[in-house]
């Protein structure tokens, strides 16, 4: 799979149910990470420690080009102000299943170098757990 077909997708506040593909995007990352619980005890098999599983948590990231005016942008920027959760999405183009849950805005960076293009880092912070759901 080519990584361009890989897009991060955020519900339209104005528009609930209609998903726009942020901005300007580059480079996407989805992180899942899962806590371990030590379960370890004296008769342990082999003197070795022993695990569960914990609290799990994910995170997307994305990077891009900065898009001047753009409103979905702006719209991000102002939910992360008003500390508002935003639905989002991990898409795969050609699949009809995405990755979706409800993320906390934890990171925005506009970078402006002298002699380069504006570019943004975004990371929304999953709440929950991330919901695999078919598309048409």
């Amino acid at each position: 799979m080519r990584g361009i077909d890989i897009l991060i997708q955020v519900e339209d506040k104005n528009n609930p149910g209609t998903f726009v593909t942020v901005a300007g995007q580059r480079n996407a990352t989805f992180s899942e990470e899962a806590e371990t619980i030590d379960v370890t005890h004296k008769l342990s098999p082999g003197g070795y420690q022993e695990n569960d599983y914990g609290l799990g948590s994910w995170e997307i990231s994305c990077d891009g080009v900065y898009i001047l005016g753009n409103e979905h942008f702006k719209a991000l920027r102002d939910a992360q102000r008003n500390k508002e959760l935003v639905k989002c999405r991990w898409v795969e183009v050609g699949s009809n299943e995405v990755e979706e849950g409800f993320a906390v805005i934890t990171s925005r960076e506009i970078e402006g170098p002298y002699d380069d293009t504006a570019t943004y880092s975004l990371t929304l912070t999953g709440t929950g757990k991330p919901e695999v759901v078919t598309t048409p």
